[in-house]
């Protein structure tokens, strides 16, 4: 009966680490990709500085709200 129960909860903990991983990897492309765009086409510093600041803001949100979600 224990061992059972060893084996469940490690299923468990690996499912929510592989779904942790791939949250985290996307946010990670999202951000990159957001920023190599801006930096690409966006020439007028304060708007781009701005932008940069809404990205990051927006991807710890995204990524509060992933881990609420998850929890």
């Amino acid at each position: 009966m224990r061992l059972g129960g060893v084996f469940f909860f490690s299923g468990i903990l690996l499912d929510v680490e592989i779904i942790v991983l791939i949250i985290g990897l996307a946010l990670l492309h999202m951000n990159l990709g957001l920023r190599t765009i801006l930096t690409d086409y966006i020439h007028i510093n304060k708007i781009k500085i701005t932008l940069l600041f809404l990205i990051r803001t927006s991807s710890i949100e995204i990524s509060r709200y992933l881990l609420e979600l998850l929890l």
